[in-house]
């Protein structure tokens, strides 16, 4: 076979390794974020507890955040030379390794907008679960602050993540909970 006929497929590679960097960020690496999240003192954040006991994983994840980024980056830019080389623009395939810069901006965009659709899948699940405790608190009648019941609340979805994991089943808990529609009544509704 010849030789060209196999370099077509190079074009395919880049994509493959876009599809794989967005997984990695969104089910491997979330944790980095989460444990920031967890610092700042957000009481939806949840970080399993392997990763509490060893800090030393979510160093090693961020520094592998930025290798596989800068590896897709530079394997695209490859792939965008040779593209521009191939099609008889060679002047500008000088150049086409300065797009590693806009791929490893582009990159750090997927980054964000993973951290984002994980903020509002992990607040729509806690929300869930906050009215939830703040109903049995009001239909006990107890006097609490809003505080003490996010406390309750950040305590109990914790729990709950962690029984979650322990079965295995916490990406389909989490999901779940962020969907469900069953919200508590509300307690003192007004007419």
């Amino acid at each position: 076979m010849d030789l060209n006929y196999y370099l077509e497929y190079v074009f395919w590679v880049p994509v493959f390794l876009w599809v794989g960097l967005h997984f990695w960020f969104r089910n491997v690496s979330y944790v980095v974020f989460m444990k920031k999240q967890v610092n700042r003192g957000q009481k939806w954040a949840y970080v399993s507890e392997g990763y509490v006991k060893h800090p030393g994983r979510v160093s090693f994840l961020r520094f592998c955040d930025v290798m596989f980024s800068f590896v897709v980056a530079v394997a695209t830019a490859s792939v965008v030379v040779w593209s521009l080389k191939r099609y008889g623009l060679e002047s500008l395939a000088d150049y086409g390794f300065a797009s590693v810069l806009v791929f490893f901006l582009l990159s750090y965009l997927m980054i964000r907008r993973t951290e984002l659709k994980l903020t509002d899948l992990f607040q729509s699940a806690f929300y869930l679960e906050y009215r939830w405790v703040n109903y049995e608190i009001q239909c006990k009648g107890i006097a609490m602050s809003e505080e003490n019941v996010r406390d309750r609340a950040g305590l109990s979805f914790a729990r709950k993540l962690r029984n979650a994991e322990d079965h295995h089943r916490f990406w389909k808990y989490v999901k779940a909970m962020a969907a469900s529609k069953k919200a508590p009544p509300e307690m003192f509704e007004v007419y």
